[in-house]
């Protein structure tokens, strides 16, 4: 379990090995069981039908492959989660428009892999 500290809000990340491979198990308060990838986009948005289709939707039309996703929620219509693996970075203008649409909160794009 690693934690760390930015702009006043703490981010906890825990993971595991199971089979011989790493998981990660934990972001924040929602728990979750995904092989992590070398790009990863993170989304904080509000629990909202289409939210999830609009983002695939960006992607898709910039040629971003999802490759696994992973979804959690507080509450129905509340705050959500959405992590994806990608087999390809987002372009900064893909980012900014998820990041603009009305539901998302906060996004994050995590690079695990060797630099593109």
């Amino acid at each position: 379990t690693l934690s760390g500290e930015t702009g006043g809000r703490t981010t906890v990340v825990a993971g595991t090995v199971a089979g011989g491979e790493p998981r990660i198990t934990r972001l924040d308060d929602s728990r979750l069981d995904m092989a992590p990838a070398d790009t990863m986009l993170i989304t904080r948005h509000m629990d909202r039908p289409g939210t999830v289709g609009r983002v695939g939707v960006m992607l898709g039309e910039a040629d971003v492959n999802i490759s696994a996703m992973h979804l959690a929620r507080s509450r129905p219509r509340e705050d959500a989660l959405m992590i994806l693996a990608l087999d390809d970075d987002v372009p900064e203008a893909v980012s900014a428009a998820i990041r603009d649409h009305e539901a998302v909160r906060d996004l994050w794009t995590i690079r695990l892999g060797g630099t593109r």
